[in-house]
Protein backbone atom coordinates (compact mmCIF):
# COMPACT_ATOMS: atom_id res chain seq x y z
CA UNK A 1 0.00 0.00 0.00
CA UNK A 2 1.28 3.43 -0.91
CA UNK A 3 1.79 5.79 2.00
CA UNK A 4 0.66 9.37 1.54
CA UNK A 5 2.62 12.07 3.30
CA UNK A 6 2.25 15.82 3.55
CA UNK A 7 5.58 16.12 1.74
CA UNK A 8 3.96 14.60 -1.35
CA UNK A 9 1.03 17.02 -1.08
CA UNK A 10 3.39 19.99 -0.97
CA UNK A 11 5.44 18.61 -3.88
CA UNK A 12 2.32 18.28 -6.03
CA UNK A 13 1.23 21.77 -5.01
CA UNK A 14 4.63 23.15 -6.03
CA UNK A 15 4.44 21.47 -9.42
CA UNK A 16 0.93 22.84 -9.94
CA UNK A 17 2.20 26.35 -9.19
CA UNK A 18 5.05 25.85 -11.66
CA UNK A 19 2.43 24.92 -14.29
CA UNK A 20 0.49 28.11 -13.50
CA UNK A 21 3.64 30.22 -13.83
CA UNK A 22 4.50 28.49 -17.12
CA UNK A 23 1.04 29.29 -18.49
CA UNK A 24 1.36 32.92 -17.36
CA UNK A 25 4.79 33.19 -19.01
CA UNK A 26 3.40 31.72 -22.23
CA UNK A 27 0.87 34.54 -22.52
CA UNK A 28 3.71 37.09 -22.46
CA UNK A 29 5.57 35.19 -25.18
CA UNK A 30 2.38 34.95 -27.23
CA UNK A 31 1.86 38.70 -26.98
CA UNK A 32 5.44 39.22 -28.11
CA UNK A 33 4.75 37.01 -31.12
CA UNK A 34 1.67 39.04 -32.02
CA UNK A 35 3.62 42.29 -31.65
CA UNK A 36 6.44 40.94 -33.81
CA UNK A 37 3.92 40.03 -36.49
CA UNK A 38 2.42 43.51 -36.40
CA UNK A 39 5.85 45.14 -36.58
CA UNK A 40 6.79 43.22 -39.71
CA UNK A 41 8.66 40.12 -38.50
CA UNK A 42 6.01 37.68 -39.75
CA UNK A 43 8.06 34.46 -39.51
CA UNK A 44 9.52 35.21 -36.08
CA UNK A 45 6.13 36.31 -34.80
CA UNK A 46 4.45 33.14 -36.02
CA UNK A 47 7.15 30.99 -34.43
CA UNK A 48 6.82 32.79 -31.10
CA UNK A 49 3.04 32.58 -31.16
CA UNK A 50 3.10 28.85 -31.98
CA UNK A 51 5.60 28.11 -29.21
CA UNK A 52 3.54 30.15 -26.76
CA UNK A 53 0.36 28.28 -27.66
CA UNK A 54 2.01 24.93 -27.03
CA UNK A 55 3.57 26.14 -23.79
CA UNK A 56 0.24 27.50 -22.59
CA UNK A 57 -1.42 24.13 -23.14
CA UNK A 58 1.38 22.33 -21.28
CA UNK A 59 1.21 24.79 -18.38
CA UNK A 60 -2.55 24.45 -17.99
CA UNK A 61 -2.29 20.65 -18.22
CA UNK A 62 0.39 20.65 -15.51
CA UNK A 63 -1.75 22.85 -13.30
CA UNK A 64 -4.77 20.60 -13.71
CA UNK A 65 -2.98 17.27 -13.29
CA UNK A 66 -0.79 18.14 -10.32
CA UNK A 67 -3.53 20.22 -8.69
CA UNK A 68 -5.81 17.20 -8.81
CA UNK A 69 -3.12 14.95 -7.36
CA UNK A 70 -2.42 17.44 -4.57
CA UNK A 71 -6.10 17.69 -3.65
CA UNK A 72 -6.55 13.93 -3.80
CA UNK A 73 -3.51 13.33 -1.58
CA UNK A 74 -4.60 16.02 0.89
CA UNK A 75 -8.07 14.50 1.19
CA UNK A 76 -6.55 11.05 1.77
CA UNK A 77 -4.26 12.47 4.45
CA UNK A 78 -7.16 14.19 6.20
CA UNK A 79 -9.21 10.98 6.23
CA UNK A 80 -6.41 8.77 7.57
CA UNK A 81 -5.29 11.02 10.44
CA UNK A 82 -6.07 9.70 13.90
CA UNK A 83 -8.60 11.66 15.93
Amino acid sequence: MERNTWRKVFAYTGLAIIGLVLAYYATAVGNAGIAAGILGKKDAGADLFTAASATLLVGVAMLAAFGYLALKSAVMMMRTQPR
